[in-house]
């Protein structure tokens, strides 16, 4: 019997939240950006463009094969998203509660194409183009990226019983570059709180922040405290310097820090700022019961049943058995002494 066990190894989308390009000098596959005539002189690493709405133009990639043998990698465009715990996180279709597009964000995926599968011979490079579109927006900067993906490679652990399964284990690396597209002019900070609430089966407390701006919001930073109904702080902390993609949402989250947790009202207080404007919100928000008892089922092992710290029923057997031929044994000796 044999089970298939996928794994991801590189750059894991989701995990990765200030990923924006490959760094893979000395790896077997290397992938850097080849400048393009509009490229921000001070950035190496990923595509940082100045361009015009409307505006087409092919960049490149120069995949380098390091390896004796050919390589096959699969092309693929993909969007920018924020972290839940803030920077860059990119990747197609990842909408969800914790990480979001809003409904009029530009898909940079879209407006971008590469071919689908590209081969690279052993011991050589080779430029694959990038045809990007600009679409027709006046301001701001545009975020997305380009991941290459190599074939999946099959391992098979032999089980060390003789009974026992088999793995297959099949993995891939990804590698992504960001394509940075700065417009004309520049788009105003609009960056927003909203809902307070629980994850819990992580027990974290989350903020809904959003980035209704066509821009890269830098320098968002704060501190937090979170206090119970009667007014006392449970715990407080810092947000750390982190910045939000274009037209973005999240769930940020902030690690529960008392030594327990109950159901009950409680109070999120969040001041700071986000580039030069600050922000500040109080919401109230409750843990109920089903909150707690969630995240005790996921994360706190099971008790096992005390043992019974009493007199053992052995022992209380064996001293009534004892007691029981003491009085037969004194009984016997008191009618010998009255027959006597």
């Amino acid at each position: 019997m044999r089970f298939t066990l996928t794994t991801f190894c590189g750059i894991l989308l989701l995990l990765w939240p200030m990923t924006t390009h490959a760094d893979t000098v000395g790896s077997p596959i290397e992938i850097e950006p080849v400048p393009a005539d509009n490229q921000n002189e001070e950035i190496s690493g990923y595509f940082d463009l100045s361009v015009e709405p409307g505006q087409k133009q092919t960049i490149e990639l120069k995949v380098t094969n390091n390896t004796e043998e050919g390589l096959i990698l699969r092309g693929e465009t993909v969007n920018a998203y924020t972290h839940p715990t803030g920077g860059m996180l990119y990747g197609m279709d990842i909408d969800s509660e914790r990480a979001l597009l809003l409904e009029d964000a530009v898909r940079l995926a879209d407006y971008m194409e590469i071919d689908e599968e590209i081969s690279v011979p052993p011991n050589s490079s080779v430029n694959v183009p990038v045809d990007i579109t600009v679409p027709d927006v006046e301001a701001g900067t545009l975020l997305g990226a380009i991941n290459l993906t190599t074939e999946p490679t099959t391992q098979v652990e032999e089980a060390a019983e003789e009974d026992a399964a088999n793995f297959v284990l099949n993995t891939e690396t990804t590698y992504s570059v960001a394509v940075q597209l700065n417009l004309p002019e520049e788009a105003s900070t609009d960056f927003s709180l909203g809902e307070v609430g629980i994850i819990s089966n992580t027990a974290e407390v989350y903020m809904e922040m959003t980035n209704q701006a066509q821009m890269i919001q830098e320098n968002i930073k704060g501190t937090y405290t979170v206090s119970d109904e009667a007014g006392n702080e449970l715990f407080s902390g810092d947000i750390p310097t982190f910045k939000m993609a274009p037209k973005s949402g999240i769930q940020y989250v902030m690690p529960w820090e008392h030594e327990s947790l109950e159901d009950g009202d409680y109070t999120l207080t969040i001041s700071g700022t986000a580039g030069t404007e600050q922000f500040a919100a109080t919401e109230t928000f409750t843990i109920a019961n089903d909150d707690v008892q969630a995240y005790a089922e996921r994360n706190m092992p099971e008790v096992a049943s005390p043992v019974n710290q009493g007199i053992s029923i052995w022992v209380w057997i064996l001293a009534a058995a004892a007691f029981g031929i003491g009085m037969l044994f004194v009984g016997r000796k008191m009618s010998g002494s009255k027959s006597g």
